[in-house]
């Protein structure tokens, strides 16, 4: 029986005399489609300012409000794209509204998070949302230049963004409290063996001579310590894992004298990066030590979560049948590999679900859609938006250079930062980058592949 998270009672839907008649607001409902839920912005989700606690707030309320007058309140999180790109060049962030889960590091968040208050808190009292992942325009999930999906980064970006709702900010006892933190101090360090967490770290391999190599990934996976602070794992259940200490000789180096990028890098553009250093073994003991047990616990913990899908667009916007297809594919797919990367110990429940028919919109010839910028993900850029940024600090916050947030950054300019790595780009946290250049998107659908039904 899956543990559920609590749930609010529901918010009637207006009916269309009272929607008709009602002062319009910044963020209305237009349409529903399969799995998410079009509404008109007049700009102040585009142009919010995200990364302070006033701008954001400024932003979210009213797409808070334009929601909950079209839709029940019966999520504990809501997916935002956009037609648009995010104003601040980042590639996606996460921002948390409320926690009321101890032992995972929040007051360290807090502490650096600019739109955070305190460990303990509650943003959002007229709702049961605790966390915002704003994924920024939608067509950056499509490999530039053609009309496939991108599996890849949705595993990373999806996978980080959720991921932030609990992850990566807990220290560890001894004099270096933050071994295990890498990039804004909310992801892992990127010496970490995380198995190939998708909020970093790497999948290191200990090749026995003072030598590690990790292998670049083609999907990511929460780790035995990640679904500990997910509520979803037993402390008994996590396996000890390992810091690299001391890095040097990285022998897939871009930098002279084969230098080692930081903990706070992130992704490497080899097949592989191998590095030498000093091995230091880490168990949940030490975390627990330092951070308490965590509260709830499992198996008391949720297991399910409720999610609300939305796409935000500029009023006078039509986008194609074609496009609307994509994206629901987009959903149907972030759901299905979250459900993975956590091994099948969590569930989502896609709250705008349509149960109903949808009619078929416009359609339209390829390239011919009024919708925003036609943007996608580089196939020959390993990281195009950037998985998480590297300067963001808390689970969802604003700063560009201090954020919690995850945000993803739209542009891979790491070459010439650390050893073949990616150190300003990131899906969760945000940072400071160039979005990537817009070319026509190929909008070719020829069917739509449905996925098993959702409560």
């Amino acid at each position: 029986m899956p543990r559920l998270a609590p749930v609010a009672p529901l918010v009637l839907v207006l009916d269309l005399v009272l929607a008709g008649s009602a002062h319009a607001g910044p963020v209305q409902f237009v349409e529903q489609r399969r799995n998410f839920m079009v509404f008109d912005d007049d700009g102040t989700v585009e142009h919010a300012n995200w990364f302070s606690r006033d701008g954001f707030y400024a932003g979210y309320y009213p797409l808070e409000d334009g929601f909950l007058a079209a839709h029940p309140d019966d999520a504990q999180f809501i997916v935002v794209y956009s037609t648009f790109d995010l104003v601040q060049g980042v590639g996606a962030f996460y921002q948390s509204l409320a926690n009321d889960v101890a032992g995972i590091g929040y007051s360290h968040a807090a502490d650096f998070d600019p739109v955070i208050p305190a460990e303990f808190f509650d943003d959002t009292p007229n709702s049961q949302f605790i966390g915002m992942l704003h994924m920024n325009n939608w067509r950056k999930f499509i490999k530039l230049g053609t009309q496939e999906i991108d599996d890849w980064w949705i595993s990373l970006v999806f996978g980080q963004e959720l991921g932030h709702a609990w992850l990566a900010f807990p220290h560890v006892a001894g004099a270096d409290a933050k071994l295990l933190l890498g990039r804004s101090q909310a992801h892992w360090n990127f010496y970490m063996h995380t198995g190939g967490s998708p909020v970093e770290g790497h999948r290191w391999t200990d090749n026995g001579d003072g030598s590690f190599t990790a292998a670049k990934l083609d999907q990511f996976e929460f780790s035995d310590l990640d679904l500990y602070l997910m509520g979803l794992l037993d402390p008994s259940e996590v396996k000890p894992w390992f810091v690299i200490d001391d890095p040097h000789d990285c022998f897939d180096s871009n930098l002279p004298d084969q230098a080692c990028p930081e903990p706070n890098a992130f992704l490497f553009k080899a097949d592989s990066f191998t590095v030498r250093g000093t091995r230091r073994d880490i168990t949940i003991d030490e975390v627990i030590q330092t951070e308490g047990e965590r509260v709830p616990a499992y198996p008391d913990a949720p297991n399910e979560f409720g999610i609300s899908f939305v796409l935000v667009k500029r009023p006078g916007e039509v986008l194609c049948e074609e496009e609307y297809l994509l994206i629901d594919e987009i959903v149907d797919r972030s759901i299905d590999m979250w459900v993975g990367q956590t091994r099948g110990r969590a569930n989502i429940l896609n709250r705008t679900a349509s149960a109903d028919p949808i009619r078929p919109g416009v359609f339209c010839e390829a390239g011919t859609s009024t919708g925003g910028d036609d943007t996608g993900t580089d196939p020959t850029n390993p990281d195009p938006t950037g998985p998480t940024d590297p300067t963001t600090v808390g689970p969802g916050t604003t700063d560009p250079t201090t954020s919690t947030g995850s945000s993803t950054s739209s542009d891979d300019s790491s070459d010439s930062a650390t050893a073949g790595t990616d150190t300003t780009s990131g899906c969760g946290c945000r940072s400071p980058v160039e979005p990537a250049p817009a070319l026509a998107l190929l909008l070719t659908l020829a069917g739509l592949r449905r996925r098993r039904a959702r409560a």
